[in-house]
């Protein structure tokens, strides 16, 4: 059986193909070849592991910012708003160093 994984079919992606796949690389969303083929663009481009870094930082916060409220659904009403939400994100990037326009 051969496996779902065929290395041979890795192609290499430049970086406006590995910028348009990263959320989807990050959420594991991509089939395995196509996660390939972004993680080897990312060890061998410094600008696209900047993308990468700014990404993964930007879900930290987005997580780590996001309200838990017991009991709730999402789209409930007992949420914070979006600017709410947008403040605490921005806070807690720049307390990481990066720069929010």
């Amino acid at each position: 059986m051969r496996s779902p994984f065929d290395p041979s079919l890795v192609q290499p992606i430049d970086c406006k193909a590995t910028v348009r796949r990263l959320w989807d690389y990050l959420d594991a969303e991509l089939d395995p070849v196509r996660a390939e083929e972004v993680a080897r663009h990312l060890r061998g481009c410094a600008g696209c592991r900047e993308h990468f870094a700014f990404a993964n930082q930007f879900l930290a916060a987005l997580h780590e910012s996001w309200p838990v409220v017991a009991g709730s659904a999402a789209g409930d009403a007992n949420v914070d708003d979006a600017e709410s939400l947008r403040a605490r994100i921005v806070a807690r990037l720049e307390a990481e160093g990066v720069r929010v326009a």
